[in-house]
């Protein structure tokens, strides 16, 4: 893909799946989203789910 193209991760609410521990922001969703994607790519190397993984290859 060429640079600046948009990887489409959909978000799982906390409802439905463990939440992500964020002690240094408040409980704001779009946030703990925001930061929830940056932990995932940055240990992109243990992704598994295949629509993900088609994105970023």
């Amino acid at each position: 893909k060429k640079a600046g193209s948009a990887i489409n991760v959909l978000p799982v609410h906390s409802q439905h799946r463990g939440r992500v521990f964020l002690p240094f922001i408040d409980d704001d969703p779009k946030t703990a989203e925001i930061m929830a994607k940056v932990i995932l790519f940055a240990q992109d190397e243990k992704i598994k789910d295949v629509f993900i993984l088609e994105q970023i290859k």
